[in-house]
């Protein structure tokens, strides 16, 4: 497989990055705010060019500031630059070269000499004077808006011509990769389970909650199969969100729920859980998405003779998970990570597989013939023949003259056939008529 070259838009804080992120690739992906520091993590999207496969980064502002959140950002720019092809940097034309902002444009240079200096908020090329201090940096700028749309068609057909000229290898448009979303509430360790798949300090993991505040992309590759594997900024009650940059997250994680393929859901198994876990399994289940229950911080948990007892609580809460599978880990151990993403890759193979008219109409027979079940208005429930309508979400058509079974009978129903049909982790739904 060729690569995807990849370009990394980059800059100090509030000079557009997002807005020309966004730009590029022709929706809103990043989150865009008046607020410096907004972008906190690197994540990615694929855009084209003539039908040409890039991969677009968009990177969080440099901050020449040493608390722990700037430092891990910091660096990961500068690993990012490394090893992209091409660099978008951006300047705010409206205003002066700050200090800091030159010598990060010059160490860039250094690390990397494929670097496009581009001054974003020039609104009107025909009034813009650009200011004295950049001439120092002796570099042909590109004019853009990315706000108003002005000059960023140029400067995508300066990328295009650029790879064309180089030796680059570009990549075709791709088949759809598994998309793996990374759900919970903040704190409960979603980015150190990460970063142990990764092996690497890509997604930043500090104990102050909220850190991760954008949904972000990471492509993996485990077994032959390729993933991409979404961090979600953790969803908590928006009454409780504090920061108006937070609550557009929130708002962000939840959207990631629908464009999801399969979820893993992020507990801390060392606590009770609480009315946010709750919050969050309820917008899960309403998703009708395969789900994956990761109980995270098992490295904590002093009765751990208890295993059983402590996951039968944990499924007894989250009792409308009956498809999915509650798996112990540790992401500081690393005790079953690579557990999670085995499970989800077995739930994709098995939803992609055929299940035979007759085996599922023989399921049904032996369900049916071991137990009565009833319907709302307490007539016999006596499915006449059964068929698989769709396998995503996973849909059983059944023909019968009964009407809508009861609650508890059709959860008992569903639990029957999933443990008949060895279901690893999705939902099933019933379509009578």
């Amino acid at each position: 497989m060729s690569k995807s070259p990849i370009i990394t838009i980059a800059g100090v804080p509030n000079t557009g990055k997002s807005t020309l992120f966004n730009r590029i690739i022709g929706k809103r992906r990043a989150l865009i705010h008046s607020d410096p520091g907004m972008t906190r993590d690197i994540f990615s999207e694929k855009f084209n060019i003539d039908g040409r496969e890039f991969a677009l980064q968009d990177s969080g502002g440099f901050f020449p500031n040493k608390d722990i959140i700037s430092t891990e950002i910091n660096k990961r720019i500068f690993r990012e630059v490394e090893k992209s092809d091409l660099i978008i940097y951006l300047f705010d034309g409206k205003r002066e070269i700050l200090g800091y902002e030159k010598e990060l444009f010059l160490k860039i240079r250094k690390i990397n000499k494929n670097v496009i200096p581009v001054i974003n908020k020039v609104d009107n090329n025909n009034k813009f004077y650009l200011p004295d201090s950049y001439y120092s940096l002796k570099a042909d700028f590109h004019y853009i808006s990315a706000e108003h749309n002005t000059g960023v068609g140029d400067l995508v057909d300066f990328i295009g011509d650029f790879f064309k000229k180089s030796n680059i290898t570009l990549k075709k448009e791709s088949a759809p990769v598994l998309r793996i979303s990374i759900m919970g509430k903040p704190n409960v360790g979603k980015s150190s389970i990460i970063n142990y798949i990764l092996n690497d300090e890509m997604a930043i993991v500090s104990p102050l909650p909220g850190t991760t505040r954008d949904s972000v992309n990471f492509e993996i590759k485990r077994n032959g199969k390729e993933f991409i594997i979404v961090d979600n900024a953790g969803i908590r009650k928006l009454k409780k969100v504090k920061e108006s940059t937070e609550s557009a997250a929130v708002i962000r994680a939840e959207r990631d729920i629908v464009n999801s393929d399969i979820i893993i859901f992020v507990v801390d198994v060392s606590k009770k859980m609480d009315q946010n876990d709750l919050l969050i399994a309820k917008k899960i289940i309403r998703s009708a998405k395969p789900v994956v229950i990761a109980c995270n911080k098992w490295d904590i948990v002093e009765e751990k003779n208890k295993i059983d007892k402590i996951l039968g609580q944990v499924k007894r809460t989250l009792n409308s998970f009956y498809f999915s599978k509650f798996l112990v880990v540790s992401a500081k151990t690393g005790k079953g990570i690579f557990d999670i993403i085995d499970t989800a890759s077995d739930i994709n193979s098995f939803l992609n597989t055929k299940i035979s008219v007759k085996k599922i109409n023989n399921i049904f027979k032996s369900i049916i013939s071991e137990k009565k079940f009833y319907t709302i208005s307490g007539k016999n429930f006596n499915p006449k023949f059964v068929s698989i309508e769709s396998y995503k979400p996973f849909f059983i058509k059944i023909r019968s003259n009964s009407e809508k079974l009861k609650a508890a009978h059709e959860l008992f129903l569903k639990k029957k056939i999933s443990q008949k049909i060895a279901n690893p982790g999705f939902p099933i739904f019933f379509k009578i008529v």
